[in-house]
């Protein structure tokens, strides 16, 4: 097998733009000093993930952020609360 052939591959491109995601998802967590949290997956997962909810917690208004990339085994997950009024 020639070393080149790994390039060909398909999933290669897909597996570098989510390695790319991850990085800029560590970036944001960095950023905005949230929890950054690398576990590993049982199973095999592929994609990333966007999610904000909002709710009330002792009169003030919380926003709750998620982003998470998933590699094959490697979850990347970034977690962080905005707090309103």
């Amino acid at each position: 097998m020639d070393a080149n052939e790994i390039f060909f591959n398909p999933v290669v491109p897909l597996f570098m733009t989510l390695m790319l995601i991850a990085m800029i998802f560590i970036v944001i967590g960095f950023m905005f000093n949230a929890e950054i949290i690398i576990s590993p997956v049982k199973g095999f997962m592929i994609g990333a993930l966007f999610h904000n909810e909002t709710f009330e917690e002792n009169g003030q208004e919380v926003t709750e952020y998620t982003l998470q990339c998933l590699l094959g085994i490697i979850s990347v997950n970034v977690l962080w609360r905005n707090q309103d009024g």
